[in-house]
């Protein structure tokens, strides 16, 4: 596989990963409240978006400045400077 193609797929697996945690948590943390139908959907819209954020800011925190192998609860182990940094992008006309 190109360096691309890992690169890619390393940074979509690091985004998609806090998505589906903060989701869960999202929803575990509003399934259990009685709530009128159209506010649970956007309560657990913006209990999935707080979440989601805390949890992606927490595991860049620890994964700078405790263990880089922290990196694997997003997904992937690699921060983004890791597998792109000092790589000119070639597609990109200068």
């Amino acid at each position: 596989m190109s360096e691309a193609f890992l690169a890619l797929w390393a940074s979509t697996v690091r985004t998609i990963v806090p998505i589906v945690v903060g989701s869960v948590l999202g929803w575990f943390a509003g399934a259990n409240i009685p709530l009128d139908p159209e506010f649970e959907g956007k309560l657990t819209a913006l209990l999935t978006l707080l979440f989601t954020t805390a949890y992606y800011v927490a595991v860049r925190l620890f994964e700078t400045y405790i263990s880089p192998k922290l990196g694997w609860l997003l997904g992937y182990a690699k921060s983004p400077d890791s597998y792109s940094a000092e790589k000119p992008n070639k597609h990109i006309a200068q």
